[in-house]
């Protein structure tokens, strides 16, 4: 599954006024809502399982600054993800370090091999500091969405 296929144009936000890791997990459950890819009973549940999730290790990677939160959730069709990006920083860890780019992501607990796939090939894309440094200077949605779309196909 390519990484532009479980994003929505609604479900991705350009420098978002979060300021904490809680704000932006909420934030983002929220955009994907509004996209119609989670349905809003699973909203609560879905910001509980990432929060625990990265409290058990960790999913920031300060040194890019990337953070890719995910869990499984029961309730959940397929794989969906979300994604905000800034300039600056979208939230801090630690010591006043900036995370830009943060690209949550949800799927059902029976795809466990596709949950693992979409992961790897997400932080394969981010990896490149190229797409980072792109997605870091987009100022709308679609061209997030367009370059991640792009970013793909020359792989």
């Amino acid at each position: 599954m390519h990484v532009s296929s479980a994003l929505a144009g609604e479900a991705i936000i350009v420098r978002p006024t979060w300021r904490s890791f809680e704000e932006t997990i909420t934030g983002l459950v929220d955009r994907l809502i509004v996209a119609g890819r989670l349905p809003q009973p699973l909203a609560a549940r879905a910001v509980q399982r990432i929060c625990e999730r990265e409290a058990a290790a960790s999913t920031a990677m300060v040194d890019i600054g990337v953070s890719i939160p995910h869990a499984r959730l029961d309730g959940v069709t397929g794989i969906v993800a979300a994604m905000a990006v800034s300039s600056g920083a979208v939230y801090e860890v630690g010591d006043h370090l900036p995370i830009s780019i943060v690209a949550l992501v949800l799927s059902p607990p029976n795809l466990t091999g596709e949950h693992l796939n979409f992961l790897s090939a997400l932080s394969l894309l981010l990896q490149s500091s190229r797409v980072r440094e792109a997605l870091r200077a987009a100022t709308t949605p679609a061209t997030v969405l367009r370059l991640v779309q792009s970013s793909e196909q020359g792989s």
